[in-house]
């Protein structure tokens, strides 16, 4: 049986890398506006209505994109930092258990 090998310096530079992106995600996100335009900004084209709909429905689809990735991430990270805390109480239970021989 192969015994697994955990680098912790690079786990943890992966979950603050995670953290970070998620953050990034989340700022882009929450930079879109949110809001309605007025179909009159497009002037009195009979497709300004039509216009301003798809403006609309963009901005609320990258909103949605980007908090959708911001989601992933941070469960990315939680079991990034799952992990480094299950390999540390293993290793400290074998610590344990050495002693007590």
């Amino acid at each position: 049986m192969a015994v697994a090998k955990f680098n912790s310096e690079a786990m943890e530079q992966c979950r603050t890398t995670v953290s970070s992106q998620a953050g990034q995600f989340g700022a882009i996100g929450d930079g879109f506006s949110n809001q309605h335009g007025n179909p009159d900004i497009f002037g009195k084209l009979g497709a300004s209505g039509a216009i301003s709909g798809a403006v609309n429905a963009m901005d609320q689809a990258g909103a949605q994109e980007f908090e959708a990735a911001e989601k992933v991430l941070r469960k990315v990270e939680s079991a990034l930092d799952a992990i480094q805390s299950n390999v540390a109480d293993v290793e400290d239970a074998n610590r344990t258990s050495f002693r007590a021989v």
